[in-house]
């Protein structure tokens, strides 16, 4: 019986169309990823924030109070402190489970699996008053943000779900 995912011509193995298509588009989301990372660690400095929350008090006082609590409150968490550089290194266990997987290395799926999921799992539980400040970020008037990260969440399960789908093909 034939097998789908071999080339017997060549006797190696092939990847699916399915494959194919999710580690380009993680390639490429974790290419993005990595570049709005670095930029947040030179462009997120206090200095830059107190400009941006200055620029907001002279429309909404109130949001900018608000913000600058938050700012405050943020700054005096050692998670919030770390974050940046925690991120770029899930980044790259990302991008490093993916490169595996385009290479049929069934490893990395589960390399992939922990670098997608354990984000959510140690802001919630290394970042205290996460979801205070949550709340007041809603209160605020951004219940985008909420939603945002709710819809990565949710894009997030779907890959991991597909990739699982794809094991059968690696090794």
């Amino acid at each position: 019986m034939e097998s789908p995912f071999l080339d017997i011509e060549n006797s190696k193995p092939v990847r699916s169309q399915l494959l194919k298509v999710l580690c380009i588009l993680s390639f490429v989301m974790c290419g993005l990823s990595l570049l709005q990372g670095v930029t947040r660690l030179f462009q997120d400095t206090p200095e830059a924030k107190r400009q941006q929350i200055e620029q907001i008090r002279q429309i909404k006082p109130d949001m900018a109070d608000t913000m600058e609590n938050e700012m405050i409150a943020m700054q005096e968490n050692p998670y919030f402190k770390i974050s940046p550089y925690i991120d770029l290194l899930y980044i790259l266990l990302s991008f490093l489970g993916v490169f595996m997987m385009w290479n049929l290395n069934k490893t990395g799926f589960f390399i992939y699996s922990i670098a997608e999921i354990l984000p959510y799992t140690a802001y919630l539980f290394l970042g205290n008053n996460t979801f205070s400040m949550a709340n007041s970020i809603v209160a605020g008037g951004a219940k985008f943000a909420m939603i945002g990260i709710v819809l990565m969440v949710i894009v997030d399960l779907v890959f991991v779900g597909l990739y699982a789908k794809c094991t059968k093909e690696m090794k």
